[in-house]
């Protein structure tokens, strides 16, 4: 988990969206053709942070997955390959390097059909004078996860962003660390079932 103090107003702007594409161009070797072909938006930003962090394992095999805006300059990703799930920090657009490390407790070959989804990180953000306290919070889901929302501990809902096997939400409370149940996390299958668990199993 990361806390940090949150420097710029929060609004309604800054929920759950897209992150800027970066202007510079990135190459990437095209699977079966040998060629090489130019990678935009969220693929570029997805190597930049490989090659900025330059400690990732299989650096070739990552790829863009949930995203969010935190405001007009700041970002996350969540970039992952077949095994395990990073969150990429975006700046202006780019890229900038891999919160915390590459994440190796959490990954896809311990998720199991009766908890399909697992904790990946979160980061705090410290309340001011001005605006409460709020956190994202970041994970991961087997493929058959449809939708994933966040159960606060005064029972308040957040949906989160899924995409490829991670999300990515945003609540008004923390994670703390030393409870493992402060939040709860409710998936829904593609086929209807509701499964239901603490973030931090």
């Amino acid at each position: 988990m990361t806390t940090t103090k949150l420097t710029m107003a929060l609004s309604a702007a800054a929920a759950i969206g897209l992150l800027a594409a970066g202007s510079g161009i990135a190459l990437a070797a095209d699977p079966g053709t040998g060629t090489t072909i130019a990678a935009t938006g969220d693929a570029k930003t997805a190597q930049e942070c490989v090659q900025a962090d330059g400690h990732v394992p299989d650096p070739t095999t990552w790829r863009p997955a949930a995203r969010i805006t935190v405001d007009a300059r700041h970002g996350f990703l969540v970039i992952r390959n077949d095994k395990l799930a990073a969150i990429c920090t975006v700046e202006d657009g780019h890229g900038t390097g891999i919160m915390g490390g590459v994440e190796t407790r959490h990954v896809y070959g311990k998720l199991t059909a009766a908890r399909p989804f697992d904790y990946l990180s979160s980061m705090n953000y410290l309340a001011d004078k001005t605006h409460p306290a709020e956190s994202i919070h970041f994970g991961i889901t087997t493929a058959d996860v449809k939708s994933v929302s966040l159960v606060g501990p005064d029972k308040s809902v957040r949906d989160a962003d899924v995409k490829d096997g991670t999300f990515v939400v945003r609540t008004p409370f923390g994670e703390d660390s030393d409870q493992a149940t402060t939040n709860h996390v409710r998936v829904t299958l593609t086929n209807g079932q509701v499964i239901t668990g603490p973030f931090r199993g």
